[in-house]
């Protein structure tokens, strides 16, 4: 649903957004998803708003989105627990978000001399424990994504299709993975009265 006549945000540049877009790609770079409100630092990317990550608060009401996408961004950032805080914070009751990131065992966790965090499947379940009072995530897919082309996949697969903790334990830097895919869902003790409403499964 797009609402006209209101505005989530004063924009970091001069680019007024008059149209309400409830789906936010932080971190957009030249590839935005189509529709969505982007956020980068870069100003060659195709962001909507320039924002620093690290600088929080980010520059959005509360409650302003359905759907938040991070895709090869939260390794780059300082402090993923303030950073998923903040995302709970401009996040709607029921909102979806979907983060992409190098597992700890690809060699792109360690090219970029730019990543600092290097995360594995169970990163977020340590997040959502760690999070403020108040403010909840439930993860509803954590998913090891590996090399289609390289021939030592097939038993990192296989090994992860028996057992995704043993893999990690104890065979991952045998067969490295490539990247992890996250789905979480924000919830909120005390919805907004503007965002409550009923939370169906995708």
């Amino acid at each position: 649903m797009v609402t006209t006549g209101e505005s989530l945000t004063t924009p970091v540049r001069a680019v007024p957004i008059t149209v309400i877009q409830r789906v936010l790609d932080l971190g957009c770079g030249r590839n935005k998803l189509a529709g969505a409100v982007g956020v980068d630092r870069n100003p060659a990317s195709q962001a909507d708003l320039l924002c620093d990550l690290d600088s929080i608060p980010f520059p959005f009401r509360a409650d302003s989105f359905d759907e938040i996408r991070m895709s090869h961004v939260i390794e780059h950032l300082g402090d993923v627990v303030a950073v998923m805080a903040e995302i709970c914070r401009i996040a709607r009751h029921g909102a979806r978000v979907f983060i992409a990131t190098p597992h700890f065992s690809s060699v792109h966790s360690y090219t970029d001399p730019g990543h600092r965090q290097r995360l594995a499947r169970g990163s977020f379940d340590q997040v959502r424990k760690d999070l403020p009072p108040g403010q909840s995530i439930e993860v509803l897919r954590k998913e090891i994504r590996f090399h289609r082309d390289y021939f030592w996949s097939w038993p990192a697969r296989l090994i992860y299709w028996i057992s995704p903790n043993k893999y990690e334990k104890f065979f991952v830097f045998l067969f490295p993975a490539r990247e992890l895919i996250f789905e979480l869902r924000v919830h909120k003790r005390e919805a907004s009265p503007g965002s409550r409403r009923e939370i169906r499964e995708a």
